[in-house]
Formats: structure tokens, C-alpha cells, sequence
């Protein structure tokens, strides 16, 4: 159920006075936040339901958000007005009622233009009675003061002896990126940094802004903003935790003064001085830790970070960008447009409160949905700027004019004590923000014409489009009908895109069919189609002529009677629209089914099934050679059922399976088509004379003589394709790859019912014979037994895995029932072996082959580390070459000035042994980049921590005697002995 929030209806909070006016402007109202701390170990700040209030000219209010009370003020002069927000800290000790109230402003005169930092300090006894005491701490920075906040209380030995008094450092931040330290108690100054720390990222003299400030602690920081990653904080001397030592962090980002409308900002991380270096008085000790630029440049932006969630959000131009960090790099997470969005508050992560002139609005920037809104009263030209917001009483605070409002904020009803998850992709349903239209017109550009775009798709519905294919439709069945096959071809061939040859000088041909040559038909003024070179080269069609041609050049037959009589059957065998459809891949399943979608009824939903079996049959009728089936299973999407057909063809062609329930090939070849048409010469339709009649022993005689013919025919073909079967071997591994990629289920289900058990033994067999043949059997480093036998091409390396596959799919199909009756089977052969010598061969076969791979693997790894060896050491001779000794170069020059010839020797490399676990010297890189990108110089610290790395887990140096007596290097050579 999706989340509801509410949003009440807003209520003024205070009634503010009017400020006086500014040099620049009108006054204005500047509100901070009020934090507290509690004296002892492990306190830390908490923010209060409070609020301090600047008002220029008048006084410094802080105010109780609950009760909507004024606890105190503090007046400054009428000329003095505020530079930033208001800081307050209230310390009470643990031992005793007493509490102490430090409140800082930042002022400027109007007048002398003095700058000022002011402390009003409030001290609030057991008995009741208040102590008001001020202090004041002229500075001399060029630009004025844009942020103040106090550092965390320090714990030393006076801070645990006098609690009643908080030892802290008050930090100021000037517009130009000058940081001051001032001493909280008496505001006199400790340390001054220059600009120079923020401008090393910043373009060279463009100055510095600073646009946000917000202090942190270390640790939320490095689990915020880098991921627990603490490398860029090795600057402390001590290790940061979050109970223990945890100093103070600035973030800050910042722009170039001198830059566009639109400012490229950057983020800066800063250390502030520890509790020791706080000590040191005039020494400036704040680190840059870290530096980056934010991805996108926007102009003025108000910017709201949330430290531990490492989330920061910039409001620019009506546009909320939200910022994740990844290893302290800021990356765009997403990004709210919201045009007439002024300020906004971070609810949660998911949830953002957002400040218009008319309303207040809770929207979730992760998936741009509008979650609860509610109306403002509208006042002309006044804004609400919100504040504040305190999760433990879900309120809101907001600045509107010279009112204080709240709005509270009601979570869902259904949420229990404990928060369940909000911001879901349920809750952002059906409440998406709409995008918004670009203003400005996209530019025209003059694109060239596509060729691919310039027609319309193939069957592109038209009504001048159906009229034209329903009168093409018509004038090629007439051409059908009057068995003018010339022009049914060259109409069809027009709606394929294919071109035509030119007529050439017939000779006389085999036909393909049955072999037979014939001297005058019409079959040889048939014309030549211009068969494209790649399959990928076939033009885009009109489905509906694919599906006309396959109703032309197939036959479907129901036949009721004779149930085991063929449906499929091809009327137009010697026709080149047959060679079009297979070669093109239109013969699939589904295209067959809409080409016969009204004959097919009455099978239901066996049809796939059906059409699967018949249809390999039907191509191998036509052509016995089997070219049509080759080229049918490498250009067409099948299915396990055409597979497994016309892997039962194959085999049963190259006697491969021994049962009787395999087709024969010539029983393909001289089954009687009763569908197919055939073309006869002019004097075969001639009428014959009663003289000329032929008995019923004529006509028998010439029967068998075709069918002798045709037998002839089919071993010519057979034969004339070489002993080794190139063409059905072709098909046959066609079909296996195509096999192996198909689900193995609906694989093992269609060897079941295609497939009897001894066929898929036989099928297995086959299988154990391709992976004996190519090598998979043989060990890699075995020697080769006959070194005259011709070298065979290499089989491919998924081979095993592909025979591997279809190896236990037919374990599969033949099941357990036909494995305990095996024996039964091998009988039927004619076999000796029984059922347990068979399994024992297949599992010898089955772990030579894994052990064939196992060594492969490991040949692989020993050349690969000796390959790697070979290229490291060969690179650092060709380094050593590039930088000659410039000791030898100097002794060369002087022996050419004195005109002596130099030799060089040539060392002649002998063979070895492999390199096996050798590693080569690498240099050490003398820099190395640091997180951002930053490309610095290593310190010898790191270089010599790398070069430890390089020793051996332990050596024996042992100073040779040679050494100690040898007075030419001046120092003992020292000889390395590395104990392995």
C-alpha cells in the first residue's frame, strides 16, 4: 500500500519586526541554528527545537520552536547589520544546574564599515539569576564574513576540572575563503589562513567565493562521503573513530569570483587543528584533504548537505541536482525540475519539501513524483524561504516576509513505532511529474535522404497496395493453371526483388530430381535466377508472397483413409521459387502454418509436430543428394522435430543406423507423389493412335526400367560425393550445433517420439565415433602415431561441449527402461558385448577425453606464464637499450677521438628450460594518482615500501672476504644468498 503524506496547514509562528535598511538594500532576516552540549566524555552537539534570529538594526532573538516563545534577544546598533546567520551553543554542565549561552553574530556598520564579530554570553546560575557579559573581535578581511560555527569542546585537563566552562574555538569563514580561529571565551585571535588554500583548484587569478560552509566531524565524513574509506586522512597522527579521536572538518564549495553567469563550482574538504596544534598560537595548521569539482555548472544555487547520508542537493534556477560521492567524487544522482521552486528542505533521502510563492510541496527526487502539497496564502512578491526542519517533531520552519511559519508535516496513518520504508517506487505510482516542454525550437538540419528509409516496408497496407497484390495473385495462378511455369517465375521473381540472367544457349542437364535428361520441355526455357552471394544480401519481402509461394510449390493433403500417408508434398520440384524459399530460411513452421491455415485445422496441435517430420522428408525427396536439406538446416529457424528428422535422414543415407524402422533413401526417392506436377513434351500430350496402344506388360516393362533408371541415378550421386561424405557430414554437424542450442527438454520429449531406443544408441555411437575422430580421445602430448597420414583441419573448441550436451540428452531419451533392456538391443545387432562392456568403454572414452582437457588446460597455463615472461623481460632489455650507461658512452667518444676501433661481442643465446614462476624487475613508478585524478610525485617512504615488497620472505647476506680486502669500490660487495 503506498505511503499518504500530509502537509497541514501552515501557521505563524512569530511576528517578526522590520529591519532597518542596508547600504546595498532593504534589510533583511537572517535565522541559525541553536545547538547543545552536555559536559563529560563522549558528548557531542545536538541541535535544539531553537532558532536565532538576526534582525538588521534591532537585535539577535532566540526563539522556542515548540512553544513558540521568545527566550531571549540581544540589541546591536541601529547602523549594524548581519553578514551571515547567527551561531548559538548552550553548554550545561553534568555535575551542576549551571548553563552557559554563547551566541556569535557577524555585523558590519553602515557607517565606518567596521566588521565585527560579536559574542553574547548568558550564564544562568543554580539560583536562577543570569550573567550577561560581550565581547567583540574587530577583523581586517577584505571580504565579509559568510559563515561562523563553533569546534568541537575540547577534553582537556581544565575542561574535566571546570565544567561549567566549554573549551572551544570559534572558526569564521570570509566571503574570499579567509579562515579565522578566534578563542570561544574571549573571541581573541588564534590563527589566520590565506585564500591560497582553496584556489589550488580554482583557474590561476580568478579569485575565490564561497558559497556553502557546513562543519562535520571526521568520521561522518568518511563514512559518508567515502565509503569508510580513510586513506585521505592519514594526515592525522592518530587513527579517527567515531568514540574516540574525531576531529573537526569544513566542507565547503566554492567558484571562481571572476566567472560567467554560469560557475563551474568545486567541493573542498579542510582539517581543522587538532586539539595539540590548537594550542599554538599564530600558526596556521588547516590541511587541504581534499578537492573536486562538481559535474555541472549552474549560476546563483542554494546548497543543503547531509554528511552521514553522503547526499549533497544544489537548488538552481527552479532545478534540484542531487549529488551522490563515490570515494568523495560527487556524481549527479538525479535531477527535479520544479520551475517556481525558491528553497527547499531535505526530509529523508526520498523526500524533499519544496517552497513556492502559492504552496509547499513534498516531492521525491529519485523518481520525480509529487507526494503531498499544500496551498500558501499569496501575498504579492513574497516568498517563503524554509528554514529548519526537526525530524523528532516533524516540523517545519520557514522565513516568509517578517513572519516565522511552521507546517507540520503528519506521516502515514498505517506507520507504526517502528518507521517502515518510505520513498518506494509504490509510493511515487501515478504521481509523476511531467516533463517539461523545451522553449526553444531544435535547429534544422538538412539530413541526407536514407536509402534504407526512403520505401515503405514490404506489405505496407494500402488500398492501391491490396488492389495491385490481389491482380498479381490472380495473373500468377492463370500463368499456374495454364503450366506456364516461365512466367509464374519471372512474376514471382519481380516480388522477391531477384534478379534474372540473360538468356544464354541451353545445353542438356541432369535434372535434379530424378536424373533423367529430356530434349524438349518446357522446363529449359525456364529462367535463371541471380542468387545473391550471402543470405544476408536476400531483400525484405511481403510476407503474404512468401506465403503464396509455399501454398503454390507445397501440397497439403487430408487424407482420412490411409492414416500414415504424408499431408506435405512438393508440386513444383524443378522450380527456382523452392530453391528461393529454402535458401532465404521462408520455410519454418509458422509460415507453412499461415500458408495452409484452413487445411490444417483438423490436426490441431500435432501440426507442428507433423509439418516437422514430413517437410526434411519432402526436400530430401526432391533432391536425393540432399543439398536442399544442407542448405534448409544452415538458413532456417528450426525446431528439435526438423532436426531430429533430418538427422534420422542423414544417418539412414549413410547406413549409420541398423535398425529396420529407418528410412531407406531410395524409398524417399521412389515414392509415388500424388500431388506433383509434371511437364511433358508436345508429343507425349499427342493422342495415340489404337495400333500404338501398350499392353499392360509394355507399361510394366517400362516401369522398371524408370525405376531402374532412377536407382542408377541415386548411387551416381551417392558416389560422385567422395567416400568421406563431405556434404551430409556438413548437414550432419549443422544439425548437431543447432541441436545442442535448443531446450533440452522439448529435445529429450522429440527423441522419445521420433527416435527408437536402438536408433538413439545408434545416434550415440556417432556421437563417440566425432569425438574419437576429432581427437578429443587423445592425449595432448601423446606422439603422433603416423606422421605420412594428412594433416586434418582442427575441430573447433566448443565441440566437446556440444557433443557433451547431446550425449546426455540421449541418456535421457532412451531412459532407464531402455538402459536394464540394452541387453536385448545388442543382441538384435549381432553384438558379443553386453550392456556392461558397452558403459565400461563409454566411461573410459568419456574420462580420457576430460583428462585430454585437463592437460590442455595446464599446457595453456605453463606457455601462457612463459609467453608473459618473454614480453615483461623483452621490454625491460629494449628500457635498459633506450637509456645507454653513461659511463660507456663517454668512454666510446674517447675512444673514437683517439681514433681506437671498439668490438662488440656477440653472445649467442642457447635454448633452456622455460621460465616457469619467474618474475621480471618492473620499475617503480616515480608518481602516482590520487584520488580525483590528481597526479603527484611519490615520497622515497612509498618507493622504498614497494621495493620491500620485491624481497623474498627471507635472505642470508654474506660479505665475501674478497670484499673486505678490495679497495677499488671503496666499500664491501655484498653477495646475496636467498634461502628458498
Amino acid at each position: 500500500m503506498a505511503t499518504t503524506l500530509q502537509i497541514h496547514k501552515p501557521y505563524v509562528l512569530k511576528a517578526l519586526s522590520h529591519p532597518l535598511g542596508r547600504p546595498d538594500g532593504p534589510g533583511k532576516h537572517t535565522v541559525g541554528e541553536v545547538y547543545g552540549q552536555v559536559s563529560g566524555p563522549g558528548s557531542k552537539k545536538r541541535k535544539r527545537s531553537e532558532l536565532a534570529v538576526a534582525i538588521d538594526g534591532d537585535s539577535v532573538h532566540l526563539y522556542d520552536i515548540p512553544s513558540a516563545q521568545a527566550i531571549t534577544s540581544y540589541l546591536v546598533p541601529p547602523q549594524a547589520y548581519f553578514t551571515c546567520a547567527p551561531y548559538s551553543l548552550r553548554w550545561r554542565s553534568s555535575t551542576s544546574k549551571t548553563a552557559s549561552r554563547y551566541t556569535y553574530a557577524s555585523t558590519q556598520d553602515s557607517l565606518s564599515a567596521k566588521k565585527e564579530i560579536k559574542l553574547f554570553k548568558d550564564v544562568v546560575a543554580e539560583a536562577g539569576n543570569t550573567t550577561s557579559t560581550t565581547a567583540t573581535h574587530i577583523h581586517r578581511c577584505a571580504k565579509p564574513i559568510v559563515h561562523i560555527s563553533a569546534t568541537s569542546v575540547r577534553t582537556s585537563r581544565d575542561t574535566l576540572t571546570n565544567q561549567d566552562t566549554p573549551a572551544h574555538d570559534l572558526i569564521a569563514v570570509s566571503a574570499d575563503g579567509t579562515l579565522i580561529s578566534l578563542a570561544g571565551e574571549s573571541l581573541t585571535e588564534k590563527w589566520q589562513s590565506s585564500p591560497s588554500i582553496l584556489t589550488q583548484e580554482l583557474p590561476s587569478n580568478a579569485g575565490c567565493h564561497v558559497d556553502f560552509v557546513q562543519p562535520a566531524l571526521a568520521a561522518d565524513v568518511i563514512d559518508g562521503m567515502f565509503g569508510g574509506k580513510n586513506e585521505l586522512f592519514g594526515v592525522f597522527q592518530e587513527k579517527i573513530h567515531r568514540q574516540g579521536f574525531n576531529p573537526d572538518i569544513l566542507v565547503l564549495v566554492t567558484s571562481p569570483e571572476k566567472s560567467e553567469f554560469t560557475r563551474q563550482r568545486y567541493l573542498h574538504i579542510l582539517a581543522l587543528p587538532t586539539e595539540r596544534a590548537s594550542q599554538q598560537v599564530n600558526q596556521q595548521n588547516v590541511i587541504p584533504i581534499f578537492a573536486a569539482p562538481l559535474p555541472t555548472k549552474t549560476g546563483a544555487a542554494k546548497f543543503q548537505l547531509d554528511v552521514r547520508s553522503g547526499t549533497l542537493q544544489e537548488l538552481s534556477e527552479g532545478v534540484l541536482y542531487t549529488y551522490a560521492f563515490n570515494g568523495g567524487i560527487p556524481r549527479l544522482e538525479n535531477k527535479l525540475e520544479v520551475p517556481e521552486m525558491a528553497s527547499f528542505l531535505r526530509l529523508s533521502k526520498t523526500s524533499v519539501l519544496a517552497a513556492t510563492t502559492d504552496s509547499l510541496t513534498v516531492y521525491n527526487p529519485v523518481y520525480r513524483s509529487l507526494q503531498a502539497t499544500a496551498p500558501l496564502e499569496v501575498e504579492e512578491g513574497i516568498s517563503c524561504e524554509l528554514v529548519t526542519y526537526l525530524p523528532s517533531r516533524e516540523i517545519a520552519v520557514g522565513l516568509r516576509g517578517t513572519s516565522l511559519i511552521a507546517v507540520q508535516i503528519e506521516a502515514p496513518k498505517t506507520r507504526t513505532s517502528k518507521r517502515r520504508a518510505e520513498g518506494l517506487l509504490a509510493d511515487s505510482i501515478r504521481r509523476g511529474l511531467p516533463r517539461a516542454q523545451p522553449t526553444q525550437k531544435r535547429g534544422y538540419v538538412e539530413l541526407p535522404p536514407s536509402a534504407i528509409l526512403a520505401e515503405a516496408l514490404p506489405g505496407t497496407m494500402t488500398e492501391e497496395y491490396l488492389a495491385q497484390l490481389a491482380a498479381d495473385t490472380a495473373k500468377a495462378d492463370e500463368y499456374l493453371n495454364a503450366n506456364n511455369l516461365k512466367e509464374f517465375e519471372e512474376l514471382l521473381a519481380a516480388q522477391f526483388k531477384i534478379q534474372l540472367k540473360a538468356k544464354k544457349e541451353k545445353k542438356d542437364k541432369k535434372d535434379k530430381v530424378n536424373g533423367a535428361t529430356e530434349d524438349k520441355t518446357e522446363t529449359s526455357d525456364l529462367p535463371e535466377w541471380s542468387w545473391p552471394s550471402k543470405r544476408s544480401d536476400y531483400p525484405q519481402v511481403d510476407r503474404r508472397w512468401v506465403f503464396y509461394a509455399i501454398s503454390r510449390v507445397f501440397a497439403w493433403t487430408n487424407s482420412s483413409e490411409n492414416p500414415k500417408a504424408t499431408h506435405l508434398s512438393c508440386r513444383l520440384a524443378e522450380s527456382s521459387v523452392l530453391n528461393y524459399l529454402v535458401d532465404a530460411g521462408h520455410l519454418t513452421i509458422s509460415n507453412i502454418k499461415s500458408a495452409f491455415k484452413e487445411e490444417i485445422r483438423e490436426l490441431g496441435d500435432q501440426i507442428d509436430n507433423v509439418i516437422g517430420e514430413e517437410l526434411p522428408a519432402v526436400l530430401v525427396e526432391v533432391d536425393p543428394a540432399m543439398e536442399l536439406l544442407v542448405v534448409y538446416l544452415s538458413s532456417t529457424q528450426t525446431s528439435p522435430s526438423e532436426l531430429v528428422t533430418s538427422i534420422k535422414l542423414i544417418l539412414s543415407s549413410l547406413d549409420l543406423l541398423n535398425t529396420s524402422s529407418a528410412p531407406k533413401l531410395q524409398e524417399l526417392v521412389l515414392r509415388p507423389s500424388p500431388n506433383a506436377t509434371t511437364t511433358t513434351s508436345e508429343a507425349d500430350k499427342q493422342p495415340q493412335d489404337k495400333d500404338t496402344e501398350m499392353t499392360d506388360d509394355d507399361v510394366a516393362i517400362t516401369n522398371q526400367l524408370d525405376q531402374a533408371e532412377q536407382e542408377l541415378q541415386l548411387t551416381e550421386f551417392l558416389a560422385t560425393s567422395s567416400p568421406r561424405y563431405p556434404l551430409r557430414a556438413r548437414g550432419l554437424s549443422a544439425a548437431f550445433s543447432k541441436l545442442s542450442a535448443c531446450p533440452s527438454l522439448p529435445t529429450v520429449h522429440t527423441l522419445r517420439r521420433l527416435l527408437t531406443a536402438e536408433e538413439i544408441v545408434c545416434l550415440m555411437n556417432v556421437l563417440r565415433n566425432e569425438m574419437i575422430k576429432d581427437g578429443w580421445t587423445t592425449r595432448y602430448l601423446a606422439d603422433s602415431e603416423s606422421s605420412d597420414e594428412e594433416e586434418q583441419e582442427a575441430p573447433p573448441d566448443g565441440s566437446i561441449k556440444l557433443i557433451a550436451d547431446l550425449l546426455s540428452r540421449c541418456i535421457d531419451a532412451v531412459g532407464l527402461g531402455g538402459w536394464m533392456g540394452f541387453d536385448a538391443i545388442l543382441r538384435s545387432w549381432g553384438s558379443q558385448q553386453d550392456a556392461a562392456e558397452f558403459f565400461e568403454d563409454f566411461q573410459n572414452e568419456v574420462s580420457v577425453a576430460l583428462e585430454g582437457l585437463n592437460e590442455t588446460v595446464r599446457l595453456q597455463g605453463m606457455i601462457g606464464e612463459a609467453t608473459n615472461y618473454a614480453k615483461r623481460a623483452n621490454s625491460s632489455l629494449i628500457n635498459a637499450a633506450s637509456k645507454p650507461n653513461k659511463a660507456s658512452s663517454a668512454a666510446a667518444a674517447a675512444a673514437e677521438g683517439e681514433g681506437i676501433t671498439t668490438t662488440t661481442a656477440v653472445v649467442q643465446l642457447s635454448a633452456g628450460p622455460l621460465p616457469l614462476g619467474l618474475k621480471t624487475e618492473e620499475k617503480i613508478g616515480l608518481e602516482r594518482v590520487r584520488g580525483g585524478g590528481e597526479i603527484v610525485q611519490r615520497s622515497m617512504r612509498q618507493i622504498g615500501m614497494f621495493v620491500s615488497k620485491k624481497r623474498r620472505g627471507y635472505e642470508v647476506h654474506r660479505i665475501s672476504e674478497e670484499g673486505l680486502l678490495s679497495k677499488g669500490s671503496g666499500r664491501p660487495s655484498l653477495v646475496v644468498q636467498e634461502a628458498l
